[in-house]
Parts: structure tokens; sequence; C-alpha cells
């Protein structure tokens, strides 16, 4: 598959070929570019050619849906980074309220294994090394061919035939409880952030704060013994989330977010008392402007205490909203200025020395 480019859980896919092989020759075929409904990352039209124009009579993956099932049906799904193009197709899917599940064969894995002591295991660099051609490198149907005969080859040298009974070995069976759980993991994103898990009456149950939200919720979703998750696995309808890509401004966010929603499966946070310490690291005579990296390279997380008092955090694109007071303020989100948001802002400050740190 070729995909748009951009946040794993915000991008689509753009071109789909699926060859399906008996272990003899191809018997079933689809290729087809794909109106992903969103636009294409520069990087990516460079890269594969695909550009928005040509995308925009092609089908939508809905109108692909069906005849996906039927030409997988049965089979194992063979890509070259089979993590990459399953959990693409499985969102694609969650997306539409549909289960996807199939066996997968990596020939990245499997030619580690069996093809071991490469200079590269890159599906070009590999094709080149084994002498497969490789004509439309980024495209669909160009990979998918190469791939094919890469499986070939990798099919011959497997003297334990591990890839054929992975192909044959029957699909697991989802219960219903793992069907639900299957189709909100498939939609969620793989950044930091914090994140919120709803029961079916949408109460808050419990608040996250994680460098990964998808790897987070899964572990929580797969937990055996602990309490806390078998009851979040039994009551979980659905789950939010927001990105935050500094560390201080995710922790400002999680505690108040604590502290304002009080969910039943959290465990109360410990409230701090202004010590001391505390009030001679943030000065009262001067204004205190602290910024760390944003949710993107052209962004800043901004977080102001004035005279002592912290007022909020908000995020710049540009020099001048964060050297002007009074433009800075009004794009602050308030948070209260409790020992608890100090505390975590000097925490943060003291563990990070890139942080900058600006008075005025």
């Amino acid at each position: 598959m070729e995909s748009t480019g951009g946040r794993f859980s915000e991008e689509g896919i753009t071109e789909i070929a699926i060859y399906k092989y008996d272990g003899h020759e191809v018997v079933d075929r689809l290729v087809s570019l794909v109106n992903p409904l969103r636009p294409i990352d520069p990087y990516v039209t460079k890269l594969t050619g695909i550009d928005n124009k040509m995308l925009r009579r092609a089908p939508r993956f809905y109108e692909l849906a069906k005849r996906i099932v039927e030409i997988t049906e049965g089979c194992a799904i063979v890509a070259h980074n089979a993590e990459f193009d399953y959990r693409m197709l499985r969102q694609e899917f969650a997306r539409l309220g549909y289960i996807f599940e199939r066996n997968t064969i990596c020939t990245v894995k499997e030619s580690q294994r069996l093809i071991p002591g490469q200079e590269s295991y890159s599906l070009g660099k590999l094709c080149k090394a084994l002498g497969i051609p490789l004509s439309s490198r980024h495209r669909a149907y160009g990979d998918a061919e190469a791939t094919l005969l890469l499986l070939q080859i990798l099919i011959e040298k497997d003297s334990t035939k591990q890839i054929v009974k992975t192909a044959e070995a029957p699909t697991h069976i989802l219960s219903r409880q793992e069907i639900k759980h299957r189709l909100i993991l498939d939609t969620l994103p793989t950044f930091a952030g914090i994140f919120q898990i709803l029961d079916k009456d949408k109460n808050i149950l419990y608040i996250g704060r994680t460098s990964n939200i998808y790897k987070e919720m899964n572990h929580i979703l797969c937990a055996e013994n602990d309490d806390t998750s078998r009851i979040i696995q039994d009551e979980i309808s659905s789950v939010t989330w927001e990105e935050t890509s500094s560390d201080a401004i995710s922790y400002l966010k999680y505690i108040n977010q604590l502290t304002t929603n009080r969910p039943i499966l959290n465990l109360d946070i410990r409230s701090r008392r202004m010590t001391k310490g505390l009030r001679q690291f943030f000065p009262l005579d001067k204004n205190m402007v602290i910024v760390d990296k944003g949710r993107n390279v052209s962004e800043k997380a901004v977080i102001l205490v004035e005279k002592g008092v912290i007022r909020g955090y908000t995020y710049c694109g540009l020099n001048y909203q964060i050297d002007n007071l009074d433009v800075l303020k009004a794009r602050l989100t308030p948070i209260p200025n409790t020992p608890d948001n100090l505390f975590a802002v000097r925490s943060y400050v003291k563990k990070n020395v890139h942080v900058q740190i600006i008075y005025s």
C-alpha cells in the first residue's frame, strides 16, 4: 500500500495492490488508487508520484472494502514490513466499524531469518542483492510484484516450512470483548499525550499519560493480572485523547484533569504544600517564561509564571507571540496557581537542561 503520510492514526491509503498467490501462481488480483479524503504530504507525492489530483475520482476505501475482504479470505497478508500495511488495513476497516483479522507474514523478518548478513533489508536493496526486477518503486503494484518474487525465494529457502505453516494456520477467532477492544485500538494514535477512557454512559473511568497512546492502551487491554486493567477491559466503551509533546504541559494537563474529573480508577494524586524552596524558585518580582518543544518542529510550548503566579500554557509558532507579554497572555490556557502545578514546572525545568527560561 501507499499512504498519504503524516501521523499514523490520521493518514489514509492512496493506493492498494493485492496479488493472491496459492503457492504456485497468482490466482486473483486487485490494483487500485484510493481516494483517502485527506491531502497527501508533499514529500510522499515526490516519492510516489501520486498527487491529490490523481485521486479525486478514485474509489474510496469503503467502495473497495468488500472486495478486499473477499480476495484475502482464508489467506495470510504478506508484505515487506507487514506491521505497517496490516495496521493500515485494520485502521481503515475500523473506521467502518469492521474487524479485519488475518495472519501476517513479514518479508523483512523472514529475509533476516533466511538470508542473514545482508547490508540492508529495505525492499529496493534486497531486490538488487537477489537480482529481483523492481519496476515502479514506491507504487503499490510495483512493490507488491517484487514482494511476491521475494516470497517465492524465501519459501524455497525455508526448509522448516514456517512460512507455509503461518499462511495455513487458522486465524484467531475474536471474542465479542476482543472485537470491541480491537475496534478501539485500531483508531488510536501512536504519539504522546493524555487519554481518557470512557464507559458506555460517557463517564470517565480512567485518565492516563503516556509517550505512546496506542502502546499504553494495548498494554491495559491485554493485562491479565491487574485489577484496574480488568475493570477497564469490561467497562470501556471509547477512548478520547489529546496530543502533548512537552512533558511539562503533559503533566500539568494530567494533574488538572485528575483534579477536575476525579476518575474512579485513578489513585488520588498527592496534594503538595507551598514550601520555601518552591517559592524561591519562582521570583516574585519577575515574569518567568518557560519555552519547550512544541507538537511539531515549527512550534514551541510555553508556560507563563507571572510574579510567582502560574498563569497557564500555550503553543506558539512565532517569536513575537512569546516575547510580547500581552499577546502571550491572550493565547494562554489558564491553569490554577497551585503548589502541585508549580512543583510540576520546577521539577521539569530542573530535569531538562534544554528548556529555555526567559525573565522579564
